[in-house]
């Protein structure tokens, strides 16, 4: 089959690109050095806004490749939802260093958390996990579609991603477009031992969800100057997980009998900048050294007592779009990634939830 007028066109701005990105790169060893950077500074690279837009074009033929299957679209990251559970999240009073927008006063609000694996369908194996939060209700809190008050939260099962930078992030959606993920890795012209050190690192096979701590990986503003780190983690005092059988969905079942007999906590906490160059902003594959600067709880989620585990349960965010710049503008997202994910993830997302509500009614008698 002959390639189409569309991927010609593709492939001749991937191409251009690498020369542009090779040629930047060459004069950056040029002239000075910038200064060191200042805490919470973001330095925008050449060429990522090229690299955005090809690397939504890519995601967006996956998941064309799923809607003419005539099949559901799934995420392109964290496909598998273990569990979607309703919660509150609280912030009690706190120090004036840390009352900081949505955290500058005591508050409640509406939650829901979405628990899901990285790449496994069966829980047992091996693999990254992830959780994403979302709070409505929230004061200053803007949406990039959808009500305002909405304020999202992602979060990994380990403390760095194995592709840290927009161009690391590039070569890896190319891999996977391409149907050979483990190019990435071992690509002789541009092979990434520490990114496949990192990637082999993150997966664990908890017991449950509730026994994972999970970290945001990459930064975010708390007020004018300052950045940080997220992580969600159990509360003190809390009950050991549920056990659960053996069986491709252990960890949804755990995390079931453990919320049919009571609710559960986790608790919310910030790690702060303190070394711009040991603590980078635009590297998410660097880990922020906890001695240097602990975690520090601002606030917690309470899972109420429900059932997850019913259709209706799992479905609750199938239809959502998380998207960390659904945001308060005290907690911008910092760093290449997180530029890069504000319109990967909102182009992803509309096209997956469209195809998808299709399905369901098509399904429906």
């Amino acid at each position: 089959m002959k390639p189409s007028p569309t991927s010609w066109g593709l492939a001749a701005r991937r191409l251009a690109l690498v020369a542009v990105l090779a040629v930047l790169a060459g004069l950056a060893g040029c002239g000075e050095e910038p200064p060191p950077p200042a805490l919470g500074e973001e330095r925008v690279g050449p060429g990522e806004a090229a690299m955005a837009a090809l690397m939504t074009e890519r995601i967006l033929e996956i998941g064309e490749r799923h809607r003419a299957a005539g099949e559901p679209i799934p995420r392109f990251n964290q496909p598998k939802t273990v569990a979607c559970a309703t919660a509150t999240f609280e912030v009690p009073p706190l120090d004036d260093d840390l009352a900081e927008g949505l955290f500058a006063e005591p508050g409640r609000y509406e939650a829901l958390v979405r628990f899901a694996n990285a790449t496994r369908d069966d829980d047992r194996d091996k693999d990254l996990r992830g959780a994403s939060l979302r709070l409505f209700g929230v004061p200053g809190a803007e949406s990039l579609a959808g009500p305002p008050g909405q304020q999202d939260f992602l979060f990994n099962s380990h403390p760095a991603l194995f592709a840290g930078t927009p161009e690391a992030f590039y070569r890896f959606v190319n891999a996977v477009a391409d149907g050979r993920l483990w190019w990435y890795f071992v690509n002789p012209l541009a092979p990434q031992p520490r990114s496949l050190m990192i990637a082999l690192r993150a997966r664990g096979q908890p017991e449950s969800p509730l026994a994972v701590t999970y970290w945001s990986t990459t930064p975010y503003r708390f007020g004018e100057g300052r950045a940080v780190k997220y992580s969600l983690r159990s509360c003190a005092g809390e009950p050991p997980p549920v056990a659960a059988p053996d069986h491709p969905d252990h960890l949804r079942h755990a995390l079931a009998a453990r919320l049919e007999e009571g609710p559960a906590c986790l608790s919310f906490q910030v790690q702060f900048q303190t070394d711009p160059e040991a603590m980078p902003i635009e590297d998410a594959s660097v880990v922020w050294d906890e001695a240097a600067s602990p975690f520090r709880p601002v606030g917690r989620l309470l899972l109420h007592r429900q059932a997850i585990d019913t259709p209706q349960a799992l479905a609750r965010c199938e239809s959502l779009v998380f998207n960390p710049w659904n945001t308060h503008p005290a907690h911008r997202p910092l760093g290449g990634i997180n530029r890069l994910r504000r319109a990967i993830y909102q182009a992803a997302g509309a096209q997956r939830t469209t195809h998808n509500a299709t399905l369901v009614d098509d399904a429906q008698p």
